[in-house]
């Protein structure tokens, strides 16, 4: 049996499922419940693996989990309906996520920061992706590292090339990241003065922002 992925003809047996198939030939659907790096989760209906059936089946987005195999079965991994669907799943499970990556047991090596990077989904902060993890991250070590009130789109690119950490001087986040960020900041022992003078490299606004949640954190 054969089915189409992308165009590519793919050698298939009755009873798998689509994402079977394609990760069996080498192209990448991204997913979420079967994440490697978490041997506790299993299966859960994330729906990230959606694709869309073009041929051979019922039309529009599938999960290719759950998607069986049939002859002549034509499916797109990466069409405009694939892209903005994704992007909206990602969207919805940030709105919901608990933004505690600095103590996140697989920091680093996140598959959901790399989701939000290549849909182009802000709000993820630097910290999980910054390979100074444990007794090498900044903060624990008394430097007032930007990283967990940023975004991570930046990939930490200055450390992984082998440049020292400067502080992250990128975007700055959303307000539940800026909560994140500042809980971050007094648990390493930093005032809110240390703080403010930090964020003056963002505009004026964007300080403003931080000054007030400061307070409603009500950090000294």
């Amino acid at each position: 049996m054969k089915i189409l992925i992308d165009g590519k003809g793919c050698e298939c047996q009755p009873g798998q499922n689509v994402l079977d198939v394609a990760t069996e030939n080498g192209i990448d659907i991204p997913t979420l419940c079967f994440n490697k790096l978490i041997s506790d989760i299993r299966p859960a209906g994330c729906r990230m693996c959606i694709v869309e059936v073009l041929a051979g089946g019922r039309p529009g987005l599938e999960s290719s989990c759950t998607l069986p195999v049939t002859d002549g079965l034509s499916v797109s991994t990466k069409s405009q309906a694939v892209y903005n669907e994704r992007r909206e799943l990602i969207e919805l499970l940030l709105s919901e996520h608990e933004q505690d990556c600095r103590n996140c047991a697989i920091s680093g090596d996140c598959n959901f920061a790399k989701l939000c990077r290549d849909y182009d989904v802000d709000g993820v902060p630097v910290c999980s992706e910054c390979p100074n993890q444990k007794e090498g991250c900044l903060l624990s070590r008394g430097v007032l590292c930007l990283g967990p009130i940023t975004y991570a789109n930046c990939n930490a690119f200055c450390t992984r090339k082998g440049d020292p950490c400067e502080s992250c001087f990128s975007v700055l986040s959303n307000e539940d990241v800026l909560k994140f960020g500042i809980r971050a900041f007094a648990k390493a022992g930093f005032t809110k003065e240390d703080i403010i003078e930090a964020a003056k490299v963002f505009s004026y606004d964007r300080v403003k922002v931080l000054e007030k949640l400061i307070i409603k954190e009500e950090l000294r």
